[in-house]
């Protein structure tokens, strides 16, 4: 389905980040009973037996392959104020990751949208609005904040793969799967949470993260969406403290 720029234009209404709902607070509508997202278990050190590929909806929760992996995603991007200082330490430790990617702040910001493709990171949709209902949406609704933000991608990166799409707050209810499946998307979703976004310091962020871990774990942390300071501080510390676990650093695979 192609959106049109009339209707991307319909929610593309505030480019700054700081205006978006808290990334991963609970949707202000509630799902139907059949779609309410079931959280996504810690994995944690010695998991027996380690979580599977996909959970019973399809959506990748661990990185696949190899056990001694961890991937590092990042939410609610990109932010001039946070997006850059992340790259900069990923490259420190030439790590790749992938970055999940407000589809207004893509628009507002495509210059680090290609920064982060020409770094090697992968892009993932993270709808245009960061709409924690979405579930909830008509069917149109949905096709726009995907499709929107998937545009809004193509447009800083057009020959750039974008092989995932993350509901907004974990809500990845069966239609709005199908509606991303459409556009050739797969559902990521993620095994280890430390909730950075409520801002609970650099400190709390690593212990929960190293913690947290165990085989195939896949990271939620934030690059945008609110103040990030904290996950900035604690991200060179998790990789050290991975690192000398033994994990490697990959893409989650598809």
């Amino acid at each position: 389905m192609v959106v049109t720029a009339a209707l991307v234009s319909a929610v593309l209404i505030v480019d700054d980040a700081t205006s978006a709902p808290p990334p991963s607070a609970e949707p202000s509508a509630t799902p139907v009973a059949s779609d309410v997202p079931t959280p996504f278990p810690t994995l944690g050190p010695g998991t027996d037996p380690p979580l599977p590929h996909r959970d019973a909806r399809g959506v990748i929760q661990t990185t696949g392959g190899e056990a001694a992996t961890v991937a590092l995603t990042f939410d609610d991007g990109p932010s001039p104020a946070y997006t850059p200082q992340v790259l900069r330490i990923l490259d420190k430790h030439d790590i790749k990751a992938t970055f999940c990617v407000v589809g207004r702040n893509a628009t507002a910001h495509p210059d680090l949208v290609r920064e982060i493709a020409d770094r090697g990171h992968t892009l993932c949709d993270h709808t245009v609005t960061h709409d924690l209902g979405l579930p909830t949406r008509d069917d149109e609704r949905i096709h726009t904040e995907i499709g929107g933000a998937l545009d809004a991608i193509h447009a800083a990166v057009p020959e750039t793969e974008v092989p995932f799409y993350r509901a907004p707050g974990g809500n990845f209810a069966t239609t709005v799967i199908d509606v991303a499946a459409g556009y050739g998307l797969e559902p990521l979703g993620w095994s280890v949470d430390p909730r950075d976004w409520t801002e609970p310091g650099a400190d709390a962020i690593q212990t929960t993260v190293v913690e947290g871990i165990g085989p195939g774990s896949i990271v939620l942390l934030h690059d945008g969406g609110g103040d990030q300071a904290g996950t900035v501080a604690a991200l060179d510390g998790i990789i050290i403290a991975l690192k000398s676990l033994g994990y490697q650093f990959v893409i989650p695979k598809m």
